[in-house]
């Protein structure tokens, strides 16, 4: 599986923090189907356990850093999750494939975002290391990384979390 199809099987969360009379979003927890795309859940902005996952992923990027300029065999999957702004609307978004030129990292939206629309599937956007949310790897076919994930797989019951490990191509521990 090439690494710009995984994000397509991941779930992809999205922490809105937009609240308008006109647009409001789905409630925490609720999620969001849509066609040809993966579903969004949406996570209230201070959550405490997103938050300490964000935390937890900041505090802990070196080690993304290191295994990705020293990947060795059975690492794959690449990917960084950043906040993505427009306007009032914020959303979090992995990107993949990852690259670093001249120091800064960079990555292709796999996903069309949910309410921001300045950026399309395709979009190659800098990846500013303060609006990284999240980034894992596959080593082995364990998840390294992806606290966002495992909060949002946390949260699903029995029989979601079981569903959405079938869509997945590696375990998470």
């Amino acid at each position: 599986m090439r690494a710009s199809s995984l994000t397509s099987l991941i779930l992809l969360t999205a922490l809105s923090l937009s609240t308008g009379c006109d647009n409001q979003p789905p409630r925490s927890g609720e999620l969001v189907e849509r066609e040809g795309e993966p579903a969004i859940t949406y996570v209230k902005s201070d959550d405490p356990k997103m938050v300490a996952a964000i935390d937890k992923a900041r505090g802990s990027f070196n080690q993304f850093q290191t295994a990705f300029e020293k990947q060795q065999p059975g690492q794959d999957f690449f990917s960084v999750k950043l906040l993505v702004e427009d306007g009032e609307h914020q959303e979090h978004v992995w990107t993949t494939p990852v690259r670093i030129e001249a120091g800064k990292y960079y990555g292709t939206l796999d996903n069309e975002p949910y309410q921001i629309k300045k950026y399309v599937v395709g979009d190659e956007i800098n990846i500013p290391v303060d609006q990284i949310s999240d980034w894992m790897y596959v080593d082995d076919g364990k998840l390294v990384g992806g606290y966002t994930l495992r909060v949002v797989r946390d949260s699903l019951n029995e029989e979601q979390r079981k569903e959405f490990d079938t869509t997945i191509p590696f375990k998470i521990e």
